[in-house]
């Protein structure tokens, strides 16, 4: 007799648990709704204004309005004890010298440049008797560079 009540009561069990499963999958009263409270938020970029270039230009921007320096010679000076009146010859062709000393000219465009004057990435500092001091941008980021007569050989 007992397989007979231990076999009924392993046929009962799952009878009672499926009243108590199918309970529990019925829907729930859905809750009531509530007011969504909407913000609207703008996002703000702001880049520092120190030796960063702008990420939206080209990188040859920069150089949109004349040579770069790699492609000026620096072909004569006419120098003046006031620094503001001394004009910087450039070119981006050049001068050759033979070996007798005689110059020629390597055809090219001239600019005449003074002190604060800029062309393509170059801008000029300082104008002295023999030299010229320039400040070249590359990249956003300038590099001071002097310019000299090429020296006869």
């Amino acid at each position: 007799m007992r397989c007979k009540t231990g076999g009924l009561l392993f046929a009962v069990l799952p009878l009672l648990a499926l009243p108590v499963a199918v309970v529990a999958q019925d829907p729930q009263q859905p809750a009531p709704p509530t007011e969504t409270e909407l913000v609207f938020e703008r996002e703000v970029f702001r880049y520092p204004a120190f030796t960063r270039r702008n990420p939206f230009l080209g990188l040859d921007a920069a150089d949109a309005g004349g040579p770069r320096y790699e492609q000026l010679s620096l072909i004569g000076i006419m120098f003046s004890p006031e620094p503001s009146a001394s004009v910087a010859v450039m070119s981006t062709g050049g001068v050759e010298v033979a070996e007798d000393g005689t110059l020629s000219a390597i055809e090219g465009d001239a600019y005449y440049l003074k002190v604060g004057q800029s062309i393509g990435n170059v801008t000029v500092v300082e104008v002295h008797r023999d030299r010229v001091v320039v400040e070249v941008e590359e990249f956003g980021l300038v590099d001071r560079r002097t310019m000299v007569f090429l020296s006869r050989r």
